[in-house]
């Protein structure tokens, strides 16, 4: 089985992305939107999901985690 690299955050000096397996996945919600602070999804079938803290970040794919 092939070894998926660990999720990298990318910040493109507009936005930042979740990359996953080589593909951006999501992006940060800008503030001031319902969705500031949270990770919106730019690729089907990814949830990304952080703490209050955004310590750490969880990926689910189709309703099963993958990292």
């Amino acid at each position: 089985m092939a070894r998926v690299p660990p999720p990298e955050i990318e910040f493109d000096g507009t936005d930042m992305f979740v990359c996953y397996a080589g593909k951006r996945i999501a992006k940060r919600g800008y503030p001031g939107t319902p969705d500031a602070m949270t990770w919106v999804s730019v690729e089907p079938g990814f949830v990304v999901t952080s703490p209050p803290d955004h310590s750490t970040i969880a990926i689910d794919f189709n309703g099963v985690r993958v990292h």
